[in-house]
């Protein structure tokens, strides 16, 4: 039996669509164990205990580019990611599903090789990266379909509350509200923020991070369907907030506190509103993806 740990992840980060992601202190955990034949799964919500799963279906497709078989397996889960949410539930499955075709096989484990077959398999970096490796991660693809990451450092005083709603956002939805054109003016204001908010993330500068933080690339779409979007970020900047913004594709919302103090206050207000909103407190994973 093998076992990995990938933890769950916030993309785009405002100004970095599909581009920015960070790691965070939330972790699913899966066990692969041969067996005689066939598929077994646990602890997996009914709808998702088949052959469509997301974890064997890449478990499949990286083995086959290994070049790799296994007479059967048994994958068994302990989630605490949020599913639908924007905090990369889908990227723990495909990163731990490469994951177990290496190591099932016993083959060495090469994180750039797993980031590359990751990648393919998610159709973008920005959540994968992260996961793999950790940490903050500015990702692309080259137009020769090379996978590219620069890992950076976050100042582990960074306090990132998730405001996780009882409602789900899928990303093809997310992504049906985006223009299929943005103007050259919009796409400037989000592209000269960038550098400024990972230095500001690399050094603990809020007041940086609180003045660049802006987007006009994909949050104005996307917060529209994102129930209660006004009403947060409005409880949120009256009590503490030194950066909000959209994780993934939603629903859930990510404010950057500077007091952990100021959370309760945050709670109180969201309680009134008509959704549930569950703040969880959370803090750079510097790990990534780790065999247990």
């Amino acid at each position: 039996m093998v076992k990995v740990r990938v933890p769950a992840t916030s993309a785009n980060i405002d100004c970095g669509f599909d581009t920015l992601g960070v790691a965070l202190t939330l972790y699913a955990t899966f066990d692969f164990e041969i067996i005689e034949s066939g598929v077994e799964f646990v602890g997996f919500e009914e709808r998702f205990a088949n052959e469509e799963n997301l974890v064997y279906v890449t478990l499949q497709t990286a083995l086959k580019k290994l070049k790799k078989t296994i007479s059967g397996v048994r994958i068994s889960i302990q989630n605490d990611v949020p599913i639908s949410r924007g905090l990369g539930s889908s990227s723990t499955c495909v990163v731990a599903g490469v994951y177990g075709a290496y190591l099932l096989t016993n083959t060495k484990l090469d994180k750039q090789e797993i980031f590359t077959i990751a990648n393919e398999i998610e159709g973008h970096p920005d959540n994968v990266s992260p996961a793999i490796f950790g940490s903050l991660s500015s990702s692309c693809t080259t137009d020769g379909k090379e996978a590219i990451t620069v890992k950076y450092k976050v100042d582990e005083r960074f306090n990132f509350l998730a405001l996780i709603p009882d409602f789900e956002t899928s990303t093809e939805q997310a992504r049906k509200v985006m223009p299929e054109k943005i103007s050259l003016k919009d796409a400037i204001y989000s592209l000269s923020r960038l550098g400024s908010v990972i230095k500001a993330f690399e050094t603990y500068n809020l007041t940086l991070l609180k003045k660049v933080m802006g987007d006009k690339i994909h949050e104005p779409y996307r917060k529209r369907i994102i129930h209660e979007y006004q009403e947060v970020k409005k409880i949120c900047e009256k009590v503490d907030s030194k950066g909000f913004f959209i994780s993934g594709s939603g629903s859930t919302l990510m404010n950057i506190v500077e007091c952990v103090e100021n959370i309760e206050k945050i709670k109180e207000d969201l309680a009134k509103l008509k959704y549930n909103w569950h703040p969880v407190l959370l803090k750079v994973d510097m790990e990534g993806t780790v065999v247990l």
